[in-house]
């Protein structure tokens, strides 16, 4: 019998994820924390010293006490703990104001990463038919990601990270079928559980990597066609971003764009298909430059296909191709970018989380300096 795709990444998710970037994150039972660590005291691995569990409740942010007021934020769950005290020698001090969106503090602490204070990240994930012998290699990179960026991530005011098809994806609801659209569930129709019900993770579902694992969870019954630049394009449109993305894309983020999929996006390929037709390729990175605003405000990944002889492509495997396909043309556009503001990678890998541990430490290291420049 078949598991369901989410189900199954569930069950891998939980024999090869250590879940370490999970510790002092809230949790309600061992479940949340992964197989490395225990639920207590509210916590993944218990609280950090000095940390309380406060009597705050989740229809109650704040609660007061002879000591002072305990604020949960939530940003960042019931984890976190601030002390409000006055004293008659100097001004008032105030922890991190829970009534802000963006995460950004009114005290001493600040949020960001360098210059960097809000992320939005894009991922343009393949769902054709022959992505479908690739499940488990995309776990492998959610997990990497999961372990290397998320850690960093959380120290960012806010953070949107959202999904869309290299199709109209089929399980949105029908006004969503469209390209660009953020995926909305997964692959059997579950709506994905985000934290604060926008189509996109905010930095609150950081604390467990399941609701990522859902709009990751896109299958492969989509379009044979697949057509990555036209659906980018159009999650930038202003028609999209005022419907089925509401709020996604921010004009001032730092955005993070990545391209999985195992063939490439040109015209009449060996399967017949035409691939995006918006633009012609010479204009691809003029284009998503200009709607981004700034290219340093920019950072490209690509998982993409070769030439490695363990995969090689062959089209006229039923019921869309088997291996994966060179990819020179969307190659090309990435390496457009200067070359500290990309990084690329091969989807012909074997299911194993380490594999991309290289890429993501590139990821990481070269984000912290676009931002720290």
């Amino acid at each position: 019998m078949t598991r369901p795709l989410h189900l199954a990444w569930a069950l891998a998710l939980g024999a090869c994820f250590t879940g370490g970037f999970l510790a002092g994150q809230p949790c309600t039972s061992d479940a949340d924390c992964g197989p490395m660590l225990r639920c207590e005291d509210g916590a993944c691995g218990g609280r950090p010293a000095g940390q309380t569990t406060g009597a705050a409740t989740s229809s109650d942010p704040t609660t007061t006490g002879a000591s002072g007021t305990s604020t949960v934020d939530p940003t960042t769950g019931p984890a976190t703990t601030t002390t409000t005290t006055t004293d008659t020698t100097g001004p008032l001090v105030t922890g991190p104001d829970p009534s802000t969106s963006s995460g950004a503090t009114t005290g001493a602490v600040a949020c960001g990463i360098g210059r960097c204070k809000d992320f939005d990240l894009l991922m343009v994930i393949d769902d054709s038919p022959s992505m479908g012998d690739k499940t488990a290699t995309l776990l492998s990179a959610l997990i990497s990601f999961g372990e290397t960026i998320v850690p960093a991530l959380q120290d960012a005011c806010s953070i949107h990270i959202g999904v869309i098809t290299t199709d109209k994806y089929g399980y949105n609801p029908l006004e969503c079928q469209r390209y660009g659209a953020l995926v909305r569930a997964d692959s059997n129709g579950n709506a994905c559980p985000f934290v604060e019900g926008n189509p996109y993770a905010t930095l609150p579902d950081l604390a467990g990597p399941m609701s990522l694992i859902c709009p990751f969870s896109v299958g492969s019954s989509g379009n044979p066609d697949e057509r990555p630049i036209d659906a980018t394009l159009a999650a930038f449109s202003s028609q999209i971003n005022n419907g089925c993305n509401a709020g996604f894309l921010r004009p001032d983020s730092f955005l993070t764009l990545v391209l999985i999929t195992d063939e490439d996006d040109d015209d009449l390929d060996a399967q017949g298909h035409s691939g995006s037709d918006e633009l012609p390729e010479n204009l691809w990175y003029g284009a998503i430059t200009n709607l981004k605003g700034s290219v340093d405000d920019m950072y490209m990944v690509g998982l993409l296909g070769d030439d490695d002889p363990a995969c090689t492509w062959e089209p006229g495997v039923p019921p869309d191709g088997a291996g994966t396909e060179p990819a020179p043309h969307l190659r090309k556009f990435i390496q457009s970018f200067a070359e500290d503001h990309y990084a690329l990678d091969s989807l012909c890998k074997p299911p194993d989380a380490a594999v991309y541990a290289d890429l993501m430490q590139e990821v990481l290291a070269e984000l912290v300096a676009a931002c720290d420049g």
